[in-house]
């Protein structure tokens, strides 16, 4: 097997002229390459911002100190996931889960070259914090995730977002509960997809242009009441999947937030950069031969699927070997 056939990642310009030569801006390439780079650089941004977050350790009392950076992890997400580690028997299984659990929900989600995501655009928030208490049943469970689910959303409206960064309506309105005994063997780790969890509504609503209902996902849940809140039984899967369900109904109705066009304009600068945000991004297309007008945005609109309809560049390369 030649070494292109076995790093299926790399694109037909890679090959030609070497992946280091590309990144480093030392060869000149054609517009559509140039826009398929660029694509694949910014996919492999915002896969290592999500990793990095993801690993980011936090502690009970940082839910309610959050600084303006982590308070950014926050923002632009649809979801927050609590991953609960049950007792401290089972918190090593938690580390374990966390980077499985990543890599199923942007699997899930991402929609190679197409997916809007600038501004740190994702599914869901997973939160973990180390030092959280037992958890020992499902009333435990959701009693915390709806505790560190206020503690949250209480810090977040305390600090100024930046332009184009805020805390959706749906992020405030439904969580996913994974409870510590969902993933008590690395079994159940390794079929995640059937994992046990609970979809749980917050109550709050402000924001949203309908109620939420799990009617259309009756046949695949069990209603619940847990600790006064609405709630269903379900495997991630069905959960992940309403999610994005609700995720698309909100879309249709207010249209992509943030507005894909606006938050990349050149004539958007960062609140505490004072950058563009393809200020960089501008840089690498000079090198590779672009002709110095402006790019414009969104990303989702620059990788041509008819001349790559395989997925390549470094946001595949991230992908496969996570």
């Amino acid at each position: 097997m030649s070494t292109s056939e076995h790093q299926h990642w790399l694109a037909p310009y890679q090959v030609r002229h070497g992946v280091r030569a590309v990144i480093k801006g030392e060869v000149q390439l054609d517009r559509d390459e140039i826009l398929h780079h660029l694509r694949g650089y910014l996919e492999y941004r915002h896969r290592e911002e999500l990793y990095c977050q993801l690993r980011a350790p936090l502690r009970m009392n940082c839910l309610l100190q959050l600084d303006r950076s982590q308070a950014l992890d926050f923002r632009n997400k649809t979801v927050p996931v609590y991953l609960l580690t049950g007792n401290a028997e089972m918190t090593a299984l938690s580390g374990l889960l966390l980077m499985v659990l990543h890599n199923y929900l942007y699997r899930r989600w991402f929609r190679p070259y197409r997916s809007n995501i600038e501004c740190g655009q994702f599914v869901a928030k997973v939160v973990l914090t180390i030092d959280q208490p037992d958890t020992k049943d499902e009333d435990s469970a959701v009693d915390l995730a709806m505790r560190m689910h206020t503690m949250i959303n209480t810090r977040l409206d305390s600090i100024k977002a930046p332009q184009f960064y805020t805390t959706r309506p749906l992020f405030r309105a439904i969580a996913i509960v994974i409870p510590g005994q969902s993933y008590y063997t690395c079994g159940l780790v390794s079929r995640i997809a059937t994992m046990p969890v609970l979809l749980v509504l917050t109550g709050e609503h402000e924001g949203l242009s309908a109620p939420i209902s799990f009617d259309s996902i009756a046949d695949r849940t069990e209603t619940v009441t847990i600790g006064g809140k609405e709630a269903v039984r379900t495997n991630l899967e069905t959960a992940v999947d309403f999610v994005m369900f609700l995720e698309k109904r909100e879309e249709s109705a207010f249209g992509p937030q943030p507005d894909p066009i606006a938050s990349t304009d050149a004539s958007a600068l960062g609140d505490w950069t004072g950058e563009w945000i393809y200020e960089n991004v501008q840089l690498m297309a000079n090198q590779l031969g672009w002709d110095d007008e402006p790019l414009v945005g969104p990303s989702s609109q620059g990788a041509d699927t008819d001349k790559y309809p395989d997925w390549t560049g470094q946001g595949a390369h991230t992908d496969a070997v996570l």
